[in-house]
């Protein structure tokens, strides 16, 4: 079930894992923003996981991030929450 506490992981882990491809491509933040359209405290705040996007937003740092958005379809809740951690955790992390 996505419950609350599911959700903010979730939150975490894109962002988490939209700042790593960032840092990857070499670009910084104000050059997101600039790329984006965004302001560099949007980016800012959704890269510390204390922000969510619209879904325009979302798309739009994954056109500019060179990355796909995720869709799937699934086969029940309890693998949601798996399938969400396989997906967008970050090499470093230790979930």
């Amino acid at each position: 079930m996505a419950t609350e506490k599911t959700l903010l992981e979730a939150r975490g882990l894109i962002s988490g894992f939209l700042k790593d491809r960032r840092e990857a491509l070499g670009i910084t933040q104000a050059e997101l923003a600039d790329m984006s359209g965004m302001g560099i405290a949007t980016i800012k705040r959704f890269e510390s996981g204390r922000f969510w996007l619209n879904l325009k937003q979302y798309l739009i740092l994954c056109h500019h991030l060179k990355c796909y958005p995720f869709l799937a379809t699934m086969e029940g809740d309890e693998k949601w929450s798996k399938v969400m951690r396989e997906r967008w955790t970050r090499t470093g992390d230790k979930n």
